[in-house]
């Protein structure tokens, strides 16, 4: 027989030990284990589904970088796939557009004058570069020359009935008696070059090269002056008052009813330039002298006339204005007071004499109509036409 424990404690843990059933813990991991798969694949299984739908509904597309298409307004017509038509193609299939004549096409290097300026460079009529030429048109028929810095000096003393300045100012070709002449301006005896010259329908106009002059004999022509012969201008030309343009392939001349035609050297016939649309109603009756592209031209301005002869009464009257052959528009020049003169030099350069308060000034502008030069003109010039300006 067994006497009681001696630790009460001991024994107790026993009884409770015997009470439990015994208890697999491999088999508990094992089952836990089991329970946590399968809460995966249940959740791997919804994370498709989602994944499924969002690709069947195109959200799945990531943000581009930039602006995003704008979507199309609803009812708005589909962008055409062709290129649309061009502007003149449009305008001339629509029933109520006219044709319209172009103009004259400009050259690319033409003047601008909405360049220019009204700031000279100077004030020195002794900075002037070149030679000026004055024609007295009283009876004394004297041609002068200024050289800035020089006093006014008397090429020409002999009467003509009109006159032409060589490009390079060396020369002169003036019509006296029905003969054309030609003579040094530094002097020496005037040499016949032409008999029978109709001086009154066309001054002299020298070639730029100084080969050559326009003149009127029987007909408007070109004199070779070495040589003496003359090779008559085309008929379809039908003009008078030609001039050259200063690199020689444009010719400007007078067309019945105070207006201008424009054609090229080679040419058979000419364009017509449209009219000035001068607020005093004058028309360009004459041309005087021609810039370097034939673009620009010097002329006096008379009371529009249907008389083929109304150029002619002007002959010798100073060009007071400056007309773009391309748009027949009068040029605005930043000259105050009246113009008494304007002339361009076969470079392009143009001078212009104006008058204001009894004042007479002498502007000189680049081809490009920038303002080189402004000055006093010397008093002893008073009374004088200008007819020239040469380099």
């Amino acid at each position: 027989m067994t006497g009681p424990d001696p630790d009460p404690l001991r024994a107790e843990l026993r009884e409770l030990a015997d009470s439990v059933a015994a208890t697999d813990l491999y088999e508990r991991s094992l089952a836990r284990s089991r329970r946590l798969g399968r809460r995966e694949a249940a959740v791997g299984t919804a994370a498709a589904v989602v994944a499924l739908a969002l690709l069947g509904s195109g959200l799945w597309q990531l943000p581009r970088s930039g602006p995003q298409p704008v979507a199309p307004v609803a009812g708005a017509p589909p962008a055409p796939s062709a290129p649309a038509p061009a502007v003149s193609q449009r305008m001339n299939s629509s029933a109520t557009t006219k044709p319209v004549t172009p103009p004259r096409a400009s050259r690319p290097d033409r003047p601008r004058p909405a360049g220019s300026t009204s700031t000279p460079r100077s004030t020195s009529i002794a900075d002037l570069p070149g030679h000026i030429f004055y024609a007295d048109t009283g009876d004394d028929g004297r041609l002068v020359r200024l050289t800035p810095g020089d006093q006014p000096e008397t090429v020409l003393s002999k009467p003509y009935a009109t006159v032409g300045v060589s490009p390079d100012g060396t020369r002169v070709a003036y019509v006296a008696d029905g003969s054309l002449m030609v003579t040094d301006t530094g002097g020496g005896e005037p040499q016949q070059a032409y008999a029978g010259t109709a001086s009154a329908a066309q001054a002299p106009a020298w070639s730029p090269d100084g080969t050559r002059l326009l003149i009127d004999a029987t007909e408007p022509g070109v004199l070779d002056v070495a040589t003496g012969a003359l090779t008559p201008l085309p008929s379809g030309l039908d003009g008078q008052h030609f001039r050259w343009s200063g690199d020689g392939s444009t010719l400007v001349y007078a067309t019945a009813g105070c207006g201008l035609g424009v054609a090229e050297t080679n040419a058979q016939t000419g364009t017509p330039v449209p009219d000035s649309g001068d607020p005093a109603g004058r028309a360009a009756c004459r041309p005087v002298s021609v810039d370097a592209t034939g673009d620009l031209v010097t002329v006096h301005l008379a009371p529009g006339t249907s008389d083929p002869a109304g150029a002619t009464d002007s002959a010798a009257a100073p060009a007071d204005a400056v007309l773009d052959t391309v748009t027949g528009d009068i040029v605005d020049l930043p000259v105050s007071g009246r113009i008494i003169g304007a002339v361009f030099d076969p470079a392009g350069n143009l001078l212009v004499r104006s008058v204001k308060d009894g004042k007479r000034r002498l502007s000189l502008f680049a081809p490009d109509f920038t303002l080189l030069l402004r000055a006093r003109e010397p008093a002893a010039l008073e009374g004088l036409s200008l007819v020239a300006y040469t380099r």
